[in-house]
């Protein structure tokens, strides 16, 4: 049996989405699991880096056709569709799982939805954090991760500011190629995204503009600071006790690095990616 996965990825939005989905993808080792990205450098990513055997970018959410035939099952991670092709997907498809972390969404007839935030009929509970986190490590990074994308460029104006920080930076996968030269002077080393599942769980402080970054970092017991504004997000972190500071301030960071205190990785593992696969294969 294959399960089919579909994740939203583009470089203003970065990889939130596709990170969830293989954090489930990663449960469902007895399955054959076939992955699907908006563009093809992200399939790539997931392969080369993440481990994922299959996947192969589509540029256009309603080519899944061309890959599912009617029946399949899916797990689909997108805002991208309307209300007729919602619909049109969830007739399509044997089995249709959406995964969504907006707090108020609600499973639409016929699907079933895999949300962090709500319980109830046909509602799946938990968060979608990669098994390969949850590991104990040396830590002794203070890491800094402004997010896998950032097209507005704003680490440019960010970087100077934390000079004194002694933070090494992690690069994001949509940088521009010149960004890793422009702020290289401001952090004592530089981690090429392809090293992004191996230093996270190494890093003792991690700061990141990445709600799911933070997620991620949390399962591994680091103290997180987050400066994102997503709201989707909030509620998760702050029950993992990753510290919300809001906007980016050098001074409020400073304050943050001293009080942040090691997250909590129990609430994560209670809503595991593993509770999530198995009530999933229930239904099928």
């Amino acid at each position: 049996m294959t399960i089919y996965f579909y994740a939203k990825t583009d470089n203003r939005l970065g990889l939130q989405r596709l990170r969830r989905s293989i954090a489930l993808m990663q449960e469902l080792q007895d399955f054959d699991t076939y992955l699907m990205t908006t563009e093809f450098r992200s399939a790539t990513y997931a392969k080369r880096v993440l481990g994922v055997k299959k996947a192969v970018g589509i540029e256009d959410f309603r080519n899944i056709g061309t890959i599912c035939k009617r029946g399949d099952i899916i797990v689909y991670d997108s805002d991208e569709h309307n209300e007729t092709i919602h619909q049109e997907m969830i007739e399509y498809f044997g089995k249709f799982f959406r995964i969504s972390y907006d707090p108020k969404d609600e499973p639409k007839k016929g699907e079933y939805l895999i949300s962090p935030h709500r319980v109830g009929e046909n509602i799946i509970n938990g968060v979608l954090v990669d098994k390969r986190y949850f590991v104990a490590h040396n830590k002794a990074k203070r890491l800094f991760f402004y997010g896998d994308s950032d097209y507005e460029k704003r680490l440019l104006e960010i970087a100077p500011q934390l000079q004194d920080f002694g933070f090494e930076l992690l690069e994001g996968f949509y940088f521009f190629v010149d960004i890793a030269q422009k702020v290289e002077p401001y952090f004592t080393r530089v981690y090429e995204s392809e090293e992004y599942l191996d230093i996270v769980p190494q890093a003792k402080l991690f700061v990141t503009h990445s709600a799911q970054s933070a997620l991620e970092a949390a399962a591994s017991g680091t103290k997180v600071v987050y400066f994102g504004e997503d709201e989707e997000y909030l509620p998760l972190l702050q029950r993992a006790g990753v510290l919300h500071m809001g906007y980016f301030d050098a001074s409020k960071l400073q304050e943050a690095v001293v009080i942040a205190k090691s997250a909590r990785s129990d609430f994560l593992g209670a809503l595991s990616a593993q509770k999530v696969a198995k009530e999933l294969t229930s239904l099928l």
